[in-house]
């Protein structure tokens, strides 16, 4: 538990959205959180599953694809410190978007049952969580029928 709350506590340093929680909260997202590794171009999620679960990227990449006319299409790439997956969980909707290791991945993984017990003690960072997955939303459609 403290490997991870010593990077989330270095993520609260550089994100406004972890800057929003007091070391109360940072601590159980630790004792939540789990940390996890996936292989070069493994799947993490898949477009139309339902989300258990989201992620914050600690070390490597993402790609992020969605299915449009002509098979997948890549519409974003997400480093150390970007989250994803947040909408499936707080929404209970199937996922909007698959997403793939790019190299060695490494995360930290919330449980969504956990993670919304956290959250409903600090809901501006759950609205905020909501409005990013808003606007990534917006910018999947339009990233679909652009070309």
């Amino acid at each position: 538990m403290s490997d991870v709350f010593a990077e989330l506590e270095r993520f609260k340093a550089n994100s406004k959205l972890f800057s929003l929680m007091d070391d109360a909260g940072i601590h159980r997202l630790a004792n939540i959180a789990s940390s996890v590794t996936f292989t070069p171009a493994a799947a993490v999620i898949s477009e139309g599953e339902l989300g258990t679960s989201f992620y914050l990227i600690v070390t490597g990449g993402v790609r992020v694809s969605v299915d449009g006319l002509e098979g997948p299409k890549e519409v974003a790439r997400l480093g150390p410190g970007a989250f994803f997956g947040e909408m499936a969980v707080l929404n209970s909707e199937p996922r909007t978007a698959s997403v793939a290791a790019i190299g060695e991945l490494r995360c930290l993984e919330f449980e969504k049952e956990a993670v919304l017990l956290v959250l409903a003690d600090y809901p501006r960072v759950r609205e905020i969580l909501g409005v990013v997955g808003l606007r990534r939303a917006e910018a999947l459609l339009d990233a679909q029928f652009k070309d």
